[in-house]
């Protein structure tokens, strides 16, 4: 009788000093919608995040999109910039006068000196050198492709004057230019897409790790020269 009274009171000291924890984090979003997380991360990347409740990341996605932004912007006004300068370009030193603003037309006016212009001027004229002359030798009327008239005649000049050849090749640099702002701006369009999908996977994350609607108990004895007791691991 002596020996279950002893342990009983043992058990009754182990039990008093019982150290009771609760995350509190894995349900903390539990009654929060998971569609609404995954909606307002996919049009603002962090959005969601702070949703759920966890500002550093959405701090994180929110800066990687801004900068994304940043860089979309100043890679599409570089890459428009530099369109516009080469048509006024041709505008001013091959007389393109009307030419639209159209990257594959102003591609044709860099590759031939002249539409009908320069084949008078030049005294040993290359056979390319004038784009009518080469629609004709494919068996194609001069308009096939572009109508003869204003907005689409140039002349550089002639190719026996090496400042009109420096002018088209800086015409062309131009247009170089134009293609590896309008590629920097496509891969921005390419990373915002992907910021956002990796914002809406890590927000569903998120959720499923901090919106737990079961329980656990997990019981752990702790004795030390000091102390005893259990410590008892609570999750909901």
């Amino acid at each position: 009788m002596k020996i279950i009274l002893i342990i009983l009171i043992i058990a009754q000291a182990i039990y008093s000093q019982a150290v009771i924890s609760v995350d509190e984090d894995l349900s903390s979003n539990k009654d929060k919608s998971l569609i609404l997380s995954i909606v307002s991360s996919a049009v603002l990347p962090g959005a969601g995040h702070y949703y759920l409740g966890n500002k550093s990341r959405a701090a994180a996605f929110f800066w990687v999109d801004a900068s994304l932004w940043l860089a979309t912007g100043i890679t599409y006004s570089y890459a428009d910039n530099q369109l516009e300068n080469a048509r006024g370009y041709a505008v001013r030193y091959a007389g393109a006068e009307g030419a639209p603003k159209d990257l594959v037309f102003l591609t044709v006016v860099g590759n031939y000196r002249s539409r009908g212009g320069s084949m008078y001027q030049n005294s040993s004229p290359d056979n390319d050198e004038d784009y009518n002359q080469m629609m004709i030798r494919a068996g194609l009327p001069i308009d096939a492709e572009y109508p003869y008239g204003y907005g689409y005649i140039w002349d550089w000049g002639s190719s026996d004057n090496p400042e009109t050849t420096a002018r088209m090749e800086k015409y062309k640099e131009m247009l170089r230019r134009h293609r590896i702002a309008k590629i920097a701006f496509q891969v921005s369009l390419g990373a915002m897409a992907l910021n956002r999908v990796l914002a809406v996977f890590d927000a569903v994350r998120i959720y499923r790790k901090t919106s737990a609607n079961f329980s656990y108990l997990n019981i752990t004895p702790i004795a030390t020269p000091q102390y005893s007791g259990i410590f008892v691991n609570y999750g909901f």
